[in-house]
């Protein structure tokens, strides 16, 4: 309307100024007359407009409806499955984790329960608990964990049937666990989850209660002609490098031999033997010296000491050898080695008039040569069965037993530089009145785990203090680590489980008075300086003298002994119930 009123005023300037507001006054009556005949909408209008309004509605109103529904769906099913995730790796890494199952439901229970020993011993429980909660934690003290859920199923399992489920804790190795998560949206799915764990039953948590078994099976003959004094050397889990005294002659001769270990069936085998001496070899020793070469010390020709490197080939486990050294040329009894540096060794022996002697020995493994420094003698008078412990590389805790006034110890210096050996302090007496045989074992620098042959044939074990200040030798209590009637032990040898655990292997005495081999677990406590023991084994009722220990892993140790016949043997002991595949 002003547009058209604006032009009848153009028009007016351009041509007839009355004839432009004649019709400026018509127009602007006109639309004065319509505007006052305009009263609004009709009824029939507004009418159509809400029918319009409700169809939009009624279509859109579902769809917003269906909208929220499958947001809170999804809400929920993401939160289910989220508790179920949660759930399912607790009690996977738990169970696998554990020491055993020891309570459980039956398979068929739908809101079961499983009890299992963890790594500390504790008694732990999953159950449905209220709200249909699922509850974990010490039995007696459980805690919410996740839920809610309208199904947690344990079904259980041995090592060779994973078809038939079992309840007999004893034997359960695998557990598969079923749950069901509830979804609380109206419209929303419930979501099950399902996992299963292999428990490593028995393989871990030795200690003073703990028994040792044999391997079924594992026992191997690697010498059917002699197998004298055997000691080991790990070179890796399946593979330890074993040197003995072999047949041949009235001193026999220096064997050396690969024995491979199958850790999946867990049998023995070996490769070829190797003479590294033709005319003796007494009470050997040896020791690591890297991944392919080993110092082997032993009383070799006309009783002098000897030494040698010893090297393997991890291609065809074969061994060869260097340079051999004599490096006491008047005798050399019962030779045995600590470690100094990555080059030199500390050897302590019974040398000249059965005293006590120590010399330091350098290797070089490019030339495989040996060579030896100034031999110390630091017991005058009747040296017998010494052995020796590593302190802090340069001092070194000798124990040894003299025939006429018991055991004996002594903590000597070696200088890797001046290749020169002295004593610190005075000698300790442990024992007055019998300790032959001794055995020593590293725990820390201030304590070591001595085992000997006593009194009466006994085996007796302690923990023997060293304080670093000083250098004072001391003793905890002694405890008879073989309670059988006829508790009469020789040749001890340690191995280190895990934590204050020890595998003690030795030559043990049936009603008939034959040797048999057995071994023990014993457990150290360091704060109060005393020694525990578990269940005893024998796992060679024949014969099985001078054992030796090497570790496979924290449950399976290879123990190689003289058995029948004095041949060469070698088996696999287990801490706990033997492992099933």
């Amino acid at each position: 309307m002003n547009f058209v009123l604006a032009l009848c005023d153009f028009l007016c300037l351009k041509a007839d100024r009355g004839i432009g507001g004649c019709v400026r006054r018509e127009l602007a009556v006109y639309w004065q007359k319509r505007n006052r005949e305009r009263f609004g909408m009709t009824l029939v209008e507004i009418l159509v407009a809400m029918a319009i309004i409700v169809i939009v509605f009624a279509a859109i109103v579902p769809q917003i409806r269906a909208i929220q529904n499958s947001w809170g769906s999804k809400r929920k099913t993401v939160e289910a499955i989220q508790n179920g995730r949660v759930l399912m790796d607790h009690v996977t890494f738990n169970l696998t984790q554990a020491n055993k199952v020891t309570a459980v439901s039956d398979s068929t229970e739908i809101t079961g329960y499983i009890e299992f020993e963890d790594n500390d011993s504790n008694t732990m429980r999953y159950e449905v608990g209220a709200g249909n909660l699922v509850q974990f934690g010490p039995v007696g003290s459980l805690s919410e964990l996740a839920g809610p859920v309208s199904q947690l199923q344990f079904a259980c399992y041995d090592a060779c049937d994973l078809d038939t489920p079992i309840t007999d804790v004893n034997q359960i190795r695998s557990v598969k666990v079923q749950s069901t998560f509830t979804n609380a949206a109206a419209l929303g799915r419930d979501q099950g989850f399902t996992a299963q764990a292999y428990l490593r039953t028995n393989a871990l948590g030795a200690g003073a209660g703990e028994t040792v078994t044999e391997e079924p099976g594992a026992e191997f003959e690697f010498d059917i002609g002699n197998g004298q004094n055997p000691v080991l050397s790990r070179i890796d889990a399946g593979h330890h490098l074993c040197v003995y005294k072999g047949f041949g002659g009235a001193a026999g001769k220096g064997q050396a031999v690969v024995l491979i270990v199958d850790t999946g069936n867990w049998t023995i085998s070996a490769g070829p033997a190797f003479t590294f001496d033709t005319k003796g070899c007494g009470g050997p020793d040896l020791k690591r010296i890297d991944a392919i070469n080993y110092l082997c010390v032993y009383q070799g020709d006309k009783q002098d000491g000897y030494a040698v490197i010893l090297t393997v080939n991890p291609a065809t486990w074969t061994v060869s050898m260097g340079t051999p050294l004599e490096f006491d040329t008047q005798d050399c009894g019962g030779p045995r080695l600590s470690q100094i540096d990555s080059d030199d060794y500390l050897c302590v022996y019974s040398g000249r008039d059965g005293d006590g002697f120590a010399v330091v020995l350098t290797v070089d493994t490019v030339t495989g040569t040996v060579t030896n420094g100034a031999a110390f003698e630091f017991d005058t008078d009747d040296f017998g069965s010494g052995t020796v412990s590593n302190i802090d590389g340069v001092h070194h805790l000798c124990a040894y037993g003299k025939m006429s006034s018991g055991g004996w110890a002594v903590v000597l210096t070696a200088d890797a530089v001046t290749k020169t050996v002295t004593q610190e302090g005075t000698a300790f007496q442990f024992d007055i009145q019998q300790a032959m045989q001794n055995e020593l074992y590293r725990i820390d620098e201030n304590h070591h785990l001595c085992g000997y042959r006593g009194w009466g044939e006994s085996g007796q074990a302690f923990i023997m203090t060293v304080d670093t200040s000083t250098w004072a030798i001391g003793k905890g209590a002694t405890i008879l680590y073989d309670t059988s009637a006829k508790p009469q032990s020789e040749h001890p040898a340690f191995a280190w489980i895990t934590g204050d655990d020890y595998l003690l292997a030795y030559t043990g005495t049936l009603q008939s008075e034959s040797d048999i081999g057995k071994a023990v677990v014993l457990t150290v406590d360091t704060q109060t300086d005393s020694v525990t023991t578990g269940t005893g084994l024998v796992h060679d009722d024949k014969e099985g003298m001078a054992p030796d220990l090497s570790k496979v892993d924290d449950s399976h140790f290879l123990c190689a002994y003289e058995g029948e016949r004095d041949d060469g043997f070698a088996t696999i002991l287990t801490i706990g119930a033997p492992i099933r595949p």
